[in-house]
């Protein structure tokens, strides 16, 4: 969709200056045309960016996710044996690189001819070369001025008229701004009016040259100068690297415009420019509300027994939503640009979900009911043994209430028995952490036991011996039994 209201945005500002440059063809001068042309130009090499700012999306209740079981079902595009996407890709780039080469190897011959060249002088501080590959007088980028090896032979009055063209063309940064039509036509180069636009930029760069120089010689002397000069490089073709004074295919278009004394001379103002740029502006505004149509996202957040509300869901990408699940658990979101996502669902009791990044596409429908796990409980016993050579264990605490929030009703530990420092691990001075999970069934009943880590077997033997004889009231999450696991850390310490 990007694609497409680049190339509409292209076509009207393309359009809108023809029409403009045409309109106004006599009103404004050759300057002020270029300027019109070149922001034109500009702004098309900016749309790709331009058009991607993307407004906020107003309607959201809550996207994505994926875990343990996460059922996903997308409704999109018939399923195609070719990838017509791709293919136009290629061409697009194929080309691209054909007219970027073409422009290259202009430049490599222009470096080549400058190589070969001769300085004789310098013409308002730029360098004057003459080539003698060269048929007609250029601006090459240096900057510096080129004149074919016949400019020796010359009048002085055609010489003087040809140095302040291209004089002209280097304070005005003509090679500069014609590098936005070059550009242009890379990016641009199956569109006819990109060729069509950077043709009547350089053309009325040629032309708001001979303007300026008409300011010190009259008309019918500059169009002589004008027809010798391209009478000489007839049939010759100049590097596209370079800006040519007399191409034969603009000359009866200049010729006219240099003998029209009813014609505007003069340069173009800051006024233009910015009227120029805030029109074109104007112009694409419109396709900026365009947006692509997005991503509609639409499932449930469930636990084992049923939905979960409130839950808080972080959907982190191209843009980044947060947002809850209403009261039936459900979310439904719309208009999320596609792109690769990282989505994350927290709610107090359960444990966090969190998936990496995952690409959901422009156009689709994508259902996704999402499972979140029980959060584990956790239980920390403290068994002081004493000083070495103590036989008395740590006394029984009272049962305990396991914090534990959200859906999940807080498990009871109706049974507790602490564990007995172990004399020979006492005698031995081993201390440190047992650390064991449990998974509590519904009934209350330790299902099963599992060391993570301790400092020694005979630690592991008398904290394990302990734990299997606990008792705990059934977990609930939303009113039914459930299974639950709990991590149990046993802490052993000697007193020194």
């Amino acid at each position: 969709m990007l694609v497409l209201r680049v190339l509409i945005g292209t076509t009207a500002l393309l359009l809108a200056a023809g029409a403009a440059t045409r309109l106004f063809a006599r009103r404004w001068s050759a300057a002020e045309r270029h300027a019109v042309w070149t922001v034109a130009l500009l702004l098309s090499l900016a749309l790709p960016v331009l058009l991607r700012y993307e407004p906020p999306v107003a309607v959201l209740s809550g996207p994505v996710l994926e875990v343990q079981r996460l059922t996903i079902t997308v409704t999109p595009e018939a399923p195609r044996t070719i990838d017509y996407a791709a293919l136009l890709r290629y061409a697009w780039l194929t080309g691209l690189a054909s007219v970027a080469a073409w422009w290259l190897l202009g430049f490599v011959r222009v470096t080549g001819m400058v190589a070969s060249s001769t300085e004789h002088s310098t013409y308002g501080g730029v360098p004057v070369r003459t080539c003698a590959g060269l048929r007609m007088p250029a601006v090459a980028a240096g900057p510096m001025i080129l004149l074919p090896a016949s400019a020796a032979e010359w009048p002085d009055e055609r010489l003087e008229m040809v140095l302040r063209h291209e004089l002209a063309h280097v304070r005005r940064r003509d090679l500069l701004w014609r590098l936005a039509g070059t550009l242009a036509c890379c990016l641009y180069w199956f569109h006819p009016l990109a060729w069509w636009a950077a043709a009547q930029q350089r053309k009325d760069s040629e032309m708001s040259c001979d303007e300026q120089v008409l300011s010190n010689c009259s008309s019918e002397q500059y169009a002589t100068g004008l027809v010798a000069v391209a009478r000489e490089a007839a049939g010759h073709r100049t590097p596209a690297a370079v800006m040519a004074m007399a191409k034969p295919r603009e000359l009866e278009g200049r010729l006219l415009a240099v003998l029209d004394p009813a014609r505007r001379r003069q340069a173009a103002s800051y006024l233009t420019v910015l009227a120029s740029l805030a029109i074109g502006l104007l112009t694409v505004s419109p396709l900026v509300a365009w947006q692509d149509p997005g991503v509609q996202m639409k499932g449930t957040v469930r636990d084992l027994v049923g939905v979960i509300p409130g839950a808080k869901v972080v959907l982190k990408g191209v843009s980044d939503y947060t947002f809850e699940t209403g009261a039936d658990g459900s979310y439904s979101v719309s208009g999320v640009p596609e792109g690769v996502y990282s989505i994350s669902v927290l709610k107090p009791g359960y444990a966090l979900l969190s998936i990496a990044g995952r690409k959901i596409e422009a156009g689709n429908t994508v259902r996704a009911d999402l499972y979140l796990s029980l959060g584990k409980i956790q239980e920390t016993v403290n068994v002081d043994g004493g000083k070495a050579g103590d036989g008395a264990a740590a006394p029984a605490g009272p049962p305990s209430r396991i914090r534990v929030s959200g859906n999940v009703q807080a498990a009871k530990l109706l049974k507790k028995v602490n564990p007995v420092y172990p004399p020979e691990a006492k005698q031995a001075r081993v201390q440190g952490t047992v650390r064991m999970r449990a998974v509590i069934g519904k009934e209350g009943d330790l299902l099963g036991l599992t060391l993570l880590m301790s400092p020694s077997p005979e630690l592991a033997r008398s904290a394990m011996d302990a734990v299997n004889q606990w008792k705990w009231q059934p977990t609930l999450l939303n009113g039914q039994p459930v299974e639950i696991q709990t991590d149990i850390d046993v802490n052993y310490t000697l007193t020194k």
